[in-house]
């Protein structure tokens, strides 16, 4: 029985008590007065008893930890922080390409091939690599456009526009099949920043459990996108800067509120396009979610970036596009309230303004087997 309806009993019993103590009285019936007392002196006694024990139990459960909640915030107070240190050496690996079985110099026939072992190198912390490239995909010798056109496909699925081509180029060694492709990476950003960004991100997922071995169905998966979703929205507000062209080129990734850290560092407050998206892939992949960053939108003074998910039942791919809901909901602020969710889980075919670049779209359907 509830406590309020247990203390409206015992003010009707306690109330007809009463009456009949004054009416026994009254009337000079000693035997019904005697009744009238006891009766009123149990009803103390079993509320009394019935208070005691309600109090008891509702201390013993609020001493306990509360069930588990595969999406629930494990610690909602942000005790505790997780440390660079504890962060493991290879980024996530969600589209599988990690243990990619490959010979020590392949020969790749497309630009879709060679961008898949880009990002198998990636994934493993390699970044100086040699392969052969079939000479039908080379216009010339010497160029890089393929490597480079690689390298910017396989970035859609490794977060730090800091990381970019120092070496790209063919050559041409008299084989009448393929040419000889060198590409080498290098990593021009602060790399304490882009490793605190990693450690929040997987801080997240942390204080915010996934389900035991994975997402298996759109819902939770849904459900778990969309408080990464929110807690980007609301951590950040979008940068003056991103509307400063002049800025944008002038400046470096930090600079330019463009990486992940720009997000998810704890300083951090604004951001652009770039690192919404950025921030939002990166969460998704600690939590197992295959998300990927897609730039596009392209204009002679602006781009824009978004993500794209790929859900684990094998459904259609959706956009999701913090940014605009971030920036288009009237209220953005840090801590905002109001958040617009029109380019949430937004499917490919209802959308008509977001339009990825062709190399880049094309990349996604082939490493996700569509």
């Amino acid at each position: 029985m509830e406590l309020w309806l247990a203390a409206l009993l015992f003010i009707v019993v306690a109330t007809g008590a009463v009456v009949l103590l004054f009416y026994s009285r009254k009337k000079q019936k000693k035997r019904w007065f005697i009744v009238g007392v006891c009766l009123l002196g149990a009803v103390l006694l079993i509320l009394a008893a019935y208070i005691a024990l309600t109090f008891l139990f509702l201390d013993k459960i609020s001493s306990e930890e509360p069930p588990s909640d595969s999406l629930g915030s494990v610690d909602p107070a942000d005790s505790f922080d997780l440390s660079i240190a504890e962060v493991p050496e290879l980024y996530p690996d969600v589209v599988g390409f990690t243990d990619e079985e490959y010979g020590d110099m392949p020969t790749l026939a497309t630009i879709n091939e060679a961008s898949a072992y880009v990002l198998h190198n990636i994934l493993n912390a390699r970044y100086e690599l040699e392969f052969y490239l079939r000479r039908e995909l080379v216009p010339e010798a010497g160029s890089g456009y393929v490597l480079l056109s690689a390298f910017e496909n396989a970035m859609s699925y490794f977060p730090f526009g800091t990381y970019g081509p120092y070496d790209a180029y063919t050559v041409d060694d008299g084989d009448p099949d393929k040419v000889f492709a060198r590409l080498m990476l290098l990593h021009e950003g602060d790399a304490e920043s882009d490793m605190e960004a990693r450690a929040e991100a997987l801080e997240f997922v942390r204080k915010n459990p996934v389900p035991d071995g994975g997402f298996t169905d759109f819902e939770s998966e849904k459900a778990y996108a969309l408080k990464i979703h929110d807690f980007i929205a609301r951590k950040t507000t979008y940068s003056p800067i991103g509307y400063n062209i002049n800025a944008v080129l002038t400046n470096n990734n930090y600079e330019m509120k463009q990486e992940a850290y720009n997000v998810l560092g704890e300083d951090q407050e604004d951001a652009v396009c770039a690192a919404y998206a950025r921030a939002f892939m990166m969460i998704c992949h600690y939590a197992g979610i295959n998300a990927a960053w897609v730039c596009g939108n392209e204009t002679e003074d602006e781009s824009h970036s978004w993500n794209v998910i790929f859900p684990c039942d094998g459904s259609e791919p959706v956009i999701v596009d913090v940014t605009w809901d971030d920036a288009g909901s009237g209220d953005d602020r840090v801590g905002q309230e109001i958040i617009s969710y029109l380019y949430f889980y937004l499917p490919l075919d209802e959308d008509y303004e977001h339009s990825p670049l062709v190399n880049i779209e094309s990349f996604l359907q082939f490493i996700n087997g569509q």
